[in-house]
Order: structure tokens, then C-alpha cells, then sequence
């Protein structure tokens, strides 16, 4: 037996150990440690006594944030905000503060029961559980902010990619907050939008739109996928939305997505496509399709979304890679 030793050993314990990070974040965001923090230093134990919490702990925490160049180490007990990290302030309109939450909780819960799928194939969380996310204030919160965020660099790509010229209205289906439709209006001064989601965003959505300035350009319309696609646009966009189901299910929202377009009209589809082989270069992806297991979810090769495509009545058009991995595929309607 051969035993790889240096540096195969430290990086498979940086591996194995990286969880730290994502949790400590995590805490440091719901604890307000980031909030707290500005360019001036500051004692750590003036920190502890701001947030009311315990000043060692507070210190050690600091400490651990330096080392990951969180946060600036200026003296043996004092502390500023380092640029990374004051993408976690919540007066940072670039915030991952969404992010952070969202991963360091409900994430992490759902990927620990990676182990029921692999003893029986079953989803260890289980789906359809929006709504129930949704009526959960922190949690619905977190996660809606954090697909707010992570669409826009994806949206901003789009609006550059595709020409949106020919189109009345685009309607994101399925647009939580409204990061994806924010960003191609933006883009788009004469174009009108939509989001077609859930009842219960309407109030978050209002208030992520009205703050970005497009509020008086985007229609909230509430309904499930699931059951109809309001038919208030000659372009849908779906983002994000394709992996969080099973085949069937996917299945239904696209008939439905169909339904809702005449022929000619475009539907633009974005996901992370999964590589025929997959190399290092693709850990993006597939930590998305890990991700997206537990609730029956998966991330799928083109061949998979060109089948799909063609069972609801579109063709496969031009794919284009945006950002983070993403790609646009352009659907036609039949």
C-alpha cells in the first residue's frame, strides 16, 4: 500500500475539517459580530458588551474570523471589519448575509442526511416543503435573500447575454424576491416584468423590489407551478427552479410553463449542467447536485434538459454560459 503523504494529507484534512468555516460565518451573522464591527478597532470586549454576549468567547470567535481574513486582528484584543467581511454588514447592498444563514442552517441539516439516500435512494429531507419554509420567519427569510443574492451576478450576465429587445414582458417563474427579474430590468428600461410565486412572498418581494427601484415595472402574481403558469408574458424565465425537483415533477412545470406561452415564445432556462465527465474543474456543479439531493432534487446533463424540453413542446436552443457556472438555454415554444 502506498501512503501519499505531505501535501495530499493537508488537503484532505482541510476538506474533511472545512465545515468550521461555513458555521462559524453562520453564527458570527445571526450573532451580529459582523454588524458590530466597522474600520475603527475596537476592543472585543466593548463587542460582547454591545451584543450582550460572553466577552471570552467573543474574543476567540474574533480571533478564529482573522485567521480566514474576515475580520482585521489590530492589536492582542482588538478587532475592525475586514472588505470580506463587510460583505456580511447588513448595510452592504452586496450583502451574503442570506447566504451565510441559509448555509450554515437549513443547508447543513439537509446535507447530513445524505446518508438515508445512499441506504435506501429515498430524499433524506423530502420536498414540497416551501410553503412550510416559507411560514418560518428566519429561515423563509434567509433563504429567499439568499436566492435574491446568488441570482444577481447570474441575472446581470443574462441581461448581457441575451437580447431582450423583442420582448413585452419576461415573467420569473418561481422568482422568490424578485433578485433575477431586478437585474434584467435594470438592464432594460422599456421592459415590464413579473414574478409568478407563492402567495406568501408577495410582501418580501415588494419590499426587495421597491428597494432596488423596479417596483413600478414588476406584476407579483401568487399561484403554484404546480398547477397553472399565468399566462402574463411572451418570456419566462425559470432559474434555479428545474433542480429542486424529480423528473415528473419537472415534468409538470414545464407543461404548465408551455401552457402559459404562444409558440414562438421563449423560455430561458438556468441551471449548472452536469458534464458528461466530470473533473475537479466541475465541483460547482456537483455540489449543487449534493445539495440538491436530500429534497429529491438533482443538477442534470444537457442531453437530460433537451429530453425534457422536447416532451413539453420546446426546442433546444442556443446555450450560453453566464456566471458561477450557470448557463442560459434558450427554449422555443412549439
Amino acid at each position: 500500500m502506498t501512503v501519499n503523504g505531505g501535501g495530499d494529507v493537508e488537503r484532505l484534512r482541510d476538506m474533511i475539517s472545512a465545515g468550521w468555516r461555513t458555521v462559524l460565518i453562520h453564527h458570527g451573522v445571526m450573532n451580529g459580530l459582523f454588524d458590530a464591527l466597522s474600520n475603527e478597532p475596537q476592543e472585543a470586549s466593548a463587542v460582547a458588551a454591545k451584543l450582550e454576549l460572553d466577552a471570552d468567547t467573543v474574543l476567540r470567535v474574533l480571533r478564529a474570523l482573522a485567521s480566514i481574513e474576515l475580520v482585521r486582528q489590530t492589536a492582542l484584543t482588538s478587532f475592525a471589519i475586514a472588505p470580506m467581511g463587510a460583505l456580511l454588514q447588513t448595510a452592504n447592498p452586496a450583502n451574503q448575509r442570506g447566504h451565510a444563514v441559509h448555509w450554515g442552517g437549513r443547508t447543513l441539516d439537509s446535507i447530513r442526511t445524505i446518508d438515508h439516500t445512499l441506504r435506501t435512494g429515498e430524499p433524506g429531507r423530502g420536498n414540497g416543503n416551501f410553503a412550510e419554509l416559507n411560514a418560518d420567519s428566519v429561515n423563509g427569510q434567509a433563504f429567499n435573500r439568499a436566492m435574491a443574492d446568488q441570482s444577481r451576478p447570474v441575472a446581470r450576465a443574462l441581461a448581457k447575454a441575451h437580447d431582450f429587445s423583442n420582448y413585452a414582458c419576461v415573467m420569473d417563474v418561481g422568482g422568490g424576491y424578485g433578485g433575477s427579474i431586478t437585474e434584467v430590468l435594470l438592464a432594460n428600461p422599456g421592459l415590464a416584468g413579473a414574478i409568478y410565486d407563492l402567495p406568501a412572498l408577495d410582501a418580501g418581494a415588494a419590499t426587495y423590489l421597491s428597494a432596488a427601484g423596479v417596483a413600478d415595472r414588476v406584476r407579483y402574481i401568487g399561484g403554484s407551478f404546480f398547477e397553472s403558469v399565468s399566462p402574463a408574458a411572451d418570456c419566462i424565465l425559470l432559474k434555479f427552479i428545474l433542480h429542486d425537483w424529480s423528473d415528473p415533477e419537472c415534468t409538470t412545470i414545464m407543461g404548465n410553463c408551455r401552457a402559459a406561452l404562444q409558440p414562438g415564445n421563449k423560455l430561458l432556462l438556468i441551471e449548472r449542467i452536469m458534464p458528461e465527465l466530470v473533473t475537479p474543474a466541475h465541483e460547482d456543479v456537483v455540489r449543487a447536485d449534493m445539495v440538491m439531493m436530500p429534497i429529491n432534487g438533482r443538477e442534470r446533463t444537457l442531453a437530460e434538459f433537451t429530453g425534457m424540453a422536447s416532451a413539453a413542446d420546446f426546442r433546444m436552443g442556443e446555450v450560453t454560459l453566464l456566471a458561477d457556472g450557470c448557463s442560459v438555454m434558450v427554449l422555443e415554444a412549439v
